[in-house]
């Protein structure tokens, strides 16, 4: 399968993945998506974004990055896209606990409750599926999910 991956992505910054992705056999090119991280070639109505844990996740729902977030859920609804993020974090998200930092954001205070409310609300408003996995099977999953 060609798999696309989108040319927002930092080059190298994915490269284990995009080699674990070769190694199955899969040919990875770089192009501009819609949404996401990870498409089909042949068939872009399932677009995969990878998030490296629940803390990015939070940050794009809870956080400053929320209306770009937004707006791209909104994109892939209006295309008929179903947009998958897929967590690379084992941690059962309802015994998650946001990392505290020196500045005492509210990040502080958020745990995988209030968090996996967020994703519950985005996926009521804007179809977006949340899925989670260690990130040593994020290759094989992103396949599975595009239907390879």
């Amino acid at each position: 399968m060609v798999i696309i991956e989108d040319t927002r992505n930092q080059v190298g910054k994915h490269q284990d993945l995009n080699r674990q992705l070769a190694e199955m056999g899969h040919k990875v090119i770089r192009s501009k998506l819609l949404v996401g991280d990870y498409t089909k070639a042949k068939d872009q109505s399932v677009c995969i974004d990878t998030k490296q844990n629940f803390r990015e996740v939070f940050g794009n729902i809870c956080g400053k990055q929320h209306a770009r977030f937004r707006e791209e859920c909104i994109r892939a609804k209006s295309a008929e896209i179903s947009l998958i993020i897929l967590i690379e974090e084992e941690t059962p998200i309802l015994k998650w606990q946001s990392p505290s930092n020196r500045r005492k954001s509210s990040q502080e205070q958020t745990d995988g409750a209030i968090l996996l409310k967020a994703m519950t609300t985005m996926h009521e408003k804007y179809g977006v599926k949340f899925k989670q996995c260690s990130k040593k099977d994020t290759a094989r999953i992103i396949v599975d999910l595009l239907g390879g």
